[in-house]
């Protein structure tokens, strides 16, 4: 049995449901559960590759897509392998930008990697530009990666980053501040926005 074989007849053993909302798991598997969410769970193959199993064949399909859009200009993790129900991708093994600011102060070169990614959003065809820190990682010296891109293509375009400046927490202001010198496009789509006051007064009543 090969390596993929082997990997395959393991994750036909992993049971993923929901019910009531919540992903319920059973993994009689050595492969480690890194976490679940809406649309099903994130499994460890080894130091290189995990593994998103769907509860829903649209949300796959969905993730797929949007994988292979990113993956065209470098921001996505690559796919390796795909079937029914999951996907296998690589492991990024960076920090998230979310634990990367716990660490690190926020300045103007880590802005504008941040707006780079924005705009490779642009460039990928996404036009979604909500997305969390949690879901971005900071790759040494290179370009940063994003996952959880399942619902990255919606109906009308989602302009105002609601998640990536609310996860800016005490760098909100700072984060912004720097947005207006660097990308002048971002700052006024952001401000132009009916519910960025709203935003930045619920951001600054959290810290």
């Amino acid at each position: 049995m090969n390596l993929e074989n082997e990997i395959v007849d393991k994750l036909d053993k992993i049971h993923i449901s929901k019910q009531s909302g919540s992903v319920e798991i059973n993994n009689p598997t050595s492969f480690k559960l890194l976490g679940k969410g809406h649309q099903g769970a994130v499994f460890q193959i080894d130091e290189n590759r995990c593994v998103k199993i769907y509860c829903v064949k649209q949300d796959l399909d969905r993730e797929l897509h949007g994988l292979q859009l990113g993956g065209n200009i470098g921001i996505c993790p690559k796919v390796y392998l795909t079937g029914e129900n999951f996907i296998v991708m690589e492991y990024l093994k960076y920090p998230t930008l979310f634990e990367y600011l716990d660490q690190n102060p926020l300045d103007k070169e880590l802005t504008a990697k941040i707006i780079d990614v924005l705009d490779s959003f642009e460039q990928a065809g996404y036009n979604r530009f909500d997305h969390s820190a949690r879901h971005i990682y900071v790759v040494p010296d290179g370009k940063m990666k994003v996952i959880d891109v399942v619902h990255m293509i919606k109906p009308q375009p989602v302009l105002l980053a609601k998640k990536l400046i609310g996860d800016m927490g005490v760098n909100a202001e700072d984060f912004v501040r720097f947005v207006q010198e660097i990308s002048p496009k971002w700052f006024n789509r952001w401000v132009n926005d009916p519910d960025f006051l709203d935003l930045m007064t619920k951001v600054k009543g959290q810290v």
